[in-house]
């Protein structure tokens, strides 16, 4: 009996020791999580289209140059000018100032994440833990999307300006009745025409979701027989809708579409089956795991009762985040088939609805909900580790041979006879969702679109690639 009482009084002093200072493990936390996304940062070097526009950057002698870039840019390609002015500007600096900057973006992220994640607990480790391991472990195509400096800036730096639009906007809901409506009403609308600006398929969704909390605002403020709408309300929404009209009505999205559907082989109703079709495929491809988590998560709150009526099933954060991230990744069926990238918003969004529903199950005290739900965060965390430790050598792989192609390449190692520079391509084995450098790795054509990049950066005729075994073999020997 005695030793069963010091046991329990030992469980108590440990969870208080945790309670008293749940502030610094959060933190913590944080800190940890930048320090592993910085160094990421730091062994990813400049690859594929950041040559391009490095290229164009350095003719910018000054900012008023960028967005005179920019701005032929949105005539001639992209609608993008949010994120796209965000490459710029990044390539125009030191890669490190980058790295510090993006690093900082990843934790907003997990951090805006966090903000609209309700029924938490102040400073919650748990939630904060299990944001990372999902944003590590199920983001698509981790490399492009968080540290590729193009696609950083795009889906990454995109997706923390629609989310602050989104928490913004949330928050006002809450507490609607705020002094000085008129600039809060400015604001949102500028906060709004960035969001819209970012990104057309997240950008939609992220206004899709707005939309659904407005009208579930509405619905209820209604039945209070209360003001239904603010400035706020119609200046946020405004603005993401003229953000998302100048994106997707720029003249370089209508070229750049008419150039991508010409490989189109259906048209019409078919055409948009057969990209609908895709969608599904590419759904099944990149999120799996979460659909199953997601589906797994409606049953748990079902049988819990949480989505017993319309009303509950309306206004349940995991219901709404679904949906946000259905309209995003379906209304890709629009366009031409884009890359997986694309997808990344919707998987954030997705992401938010699994990690609300663990949350929200956990309310219930019962032992096989705990374990379920702190057994399923402790195997990511797990899982997590190795991840980490195994990416991480690859990337640090990729990096020292980069820097050594990039040497061959100034030094005019290796070159031959006909006056090529040949480099060894990337090994194979070094291969990781966490890098773009197989991706877009140069080829033996030296008209391949990345090998043209190199040439006129490093300023050399022409530059080839081989494997690395057979460059070894014809020049690995060479003083």
């Amino acid at each position: 009996m005695k030793k069963i009482n010091q046991d329990n009084r030992e469980d108590i002093a440990l969870t208080g020791f945790f309670e008293k200072n749940r502030k610094l493990f959060f933190y913590l936390i944080a800190g940890i999580a930048f320090v592993t996304i910085y160094t990421y940062n730091l062994l990813t070097p400049y690859l594929s289209d950041d040559y391009a526009y490095l290229i164009d950057v350095r003719k910018a002698h000054s900012l008023l140059d960028l967005v005179r870039q920019q701005y032929g840019e949105y005539l001639s390609n992209s609608g993008r000018i949010i994120g796209q002015f965000n490459v710029r500007l990044s390539l125009s600096m030191d890669k490190q100032i980058f790295n510090v900057i993006n690093s900082l973006m990843f934790l907003l992220l997990a951090f805006l994440i966090y903000a609209n994640i309700q029924k938490r607990k102040k400073y919650d480790s748990f939630v904060l833990l299990t944001i990372l391991s999902f944003l590590w472990l199920f983001s698509v195509e981790f490399g492009q999307t968080m540290l590729w400096i193009c696609g950083a800036c795009n889906y990454l730096w995109g997706s923390v300006i629609i989310l602050l639009f989104i928490t913004v906007y949330r928050k006002l809901l809450q507490q609607p009745d705020r002094k000085h409506a008129v600039l809060v009403g400015a604001g949102m609308f500028l906060l709004g025409v960035l969001a819209g600006w970012c990104n057309e398929n997240t950008s939609g969704g992220g206004l899709f979701l707005v939309l659904l909390y407005s009208l579930n605002f509405w619905t209820d403020r209604r039945k209070e027989k209360r003001k239904t709408v603010y400035p706020f309300m119609v200046s946020g929404i405004a603005g993401m809708c003229c953000g998302l009209i100048g994106m997707v009505m720029a003249p370089g999205v209508r070229k750049r579409s008419a150039t991508m559907s010409e490989g189109d082989e259906y048209t019409g109703i078919v055409g948009l089956l057969s990209r609908t079709y895709k969608v599904i495929v590419n759904m099944h491809e990149l999120f799996l795991v979460l659909m199953i988590m997601a589906v797994l998560i409606l049953v748990l709150l079902s049988l819990q009762g949480k989505l017993k009526t319309f009303a509950r099933i309306r206004t349940n954060d995991t219901v709404l985040f679904i949906l946000a991230f259905l309209a995003t990744s379906f209304v890709l069926a629009l366009i031409p088939t884009p890359a997986n990238r694309a997808f990344f918003g919707a998987g954030v969004f997705l992401m938010i609805a699994c990690i609300q529903g663990i949350v929200e199950a956990r309310e219930q005290k019962e032992l096989a909900v705990q374990l379920l739900t702190c057994g399923l965060v402790s195997v990511l965390c797990m899982i997590l580790f190795f991840t980490y430790v195994e990416n991480l050598v690859d990337l640090a792989r990729i990096y020292r041979e980069e820097n050594e192609r990039i040497a061959l390449i100034e030094a005019e190692h290796g070159e031959n006879e006909d006056g090529i520079v040949v480099i060894p391509q990337f090994r194979e084995e070094f291969r990781t969702v966490y890098s773009v450098a197989h991706d877009s790795d140069l080829t033996d054509d030296k008209e391949y679109w990345i090998n043209h990049f190199y040439e006129i950066y490093y300023d050399i005729g022409n530059i080839t690639a081989i494997p690395r075994d057979e460059w070894d073999v014809r020049y690995g020997s060479r003083e």
